[in-house]
């Protein structure tokens, strides 16, 4: 059975990362693995609304990191307790 990486080091990693581009592993809400490559913060401006923004305030406070994926071009989000890997 595969461990979950510790949420403070989730966290450390995700703020390490900056920019550069980050590929991570977790296990969804319905319990399959998935794996997004992406930016936890573009380096170009994201356009959002005051909606979107208060959106990802709260899920942040709820415990979920954004992600930019790439290959879906849109907003993601991961639990940060769910994280088997990040690179």
């Amino acid at each position: 059975m595969n461990k979950y990486m510790n949420t403070t080091t989730v966290r450390d990693v995700v703020k390490a990362r900056g920019t550069r581009f980050s590929t991570v592993t977790f296990t969804k809400k319905d319990g399959t693995t998935r794996t997004i490559n992406g930016l936890f913060r573009p380096s170009s401006k994201v356009i959002g609304n005051d909606k979107g923004r208060n959106m990802s305030k709260n899920m942040r406070n709820k415990g979920y990191v954004p992600i930019y994926s790439l290959s879906d071009k849109s907003w993601r989000y991961f639990h940060e307790t769910a994280v088997f890997e990040i690179n």
